[in-house]
């Protein structure tokens, strides 16, 4: 809702394509216009908003996601943006989507990756390296499913 997530889904998608890896940033607010039976890989960013929501831009898609009968097949992974300074909600959205995703029978490929807000780190920056750091089995899943 703020940039922020698209911000590092940008940066994700950078590390995938200097690799040589073709994918796409899809807006969440769009994703429902997505065929996702031709998708081998999933990479969620999404911030945490309200009491630990979905942000407003993918309600809809998450509820879609969750009315499908299985994503079996897909592999995914999941970065979530949060605050600690809000313990009680921190990341919760992430946590929501990773949770979400398994549950579809959708392959983990990556522990959910945390940011906080309250480091000092810059979130794009933590997502690049995140991506890198789990760049073999990124590459993996999108040429081997």
């Amino acid at each position: 809702m703020t940039g922020l997530a698209q911000l590092c889904a940008d940066e994700i998608a950078s590390v995938l394509s200097r690799e040589g890896l073709v994918n796409s940033v899809i807006l969440m607010e769009t994703a429902l216009r997505v065929d996702l039976d031709a998708l081998d890989l999933i990479i969620v960013v999404s911030s945490t908003y309200g009491h630990g929501d979905i942000p407003d831009n993918g309600q809809a898609f998450f509820s879609a996601l969750e009315g499908r009968d299985s994503l079996a097949g897909k592999s995914f992974c999941v970065f979530g943006l949060g605050d600690r300074t809000y313990a009680d909600t921190f990341c919760h959205a992430g946590e929501k989507w990773d949770a979400l995703l398994e549950t579809k029978n959708a392959h983990r490929l990556a522990p959910l990756k945390r940011h906080d807000a309250s480091s000092a780190t810059l979130a794009e920056d933590v997502a690049a390296e995140w991506a890198a750091g789990i760049l073999s089995e990124l590459a993996s899943a999108a040429c081997c499913s």
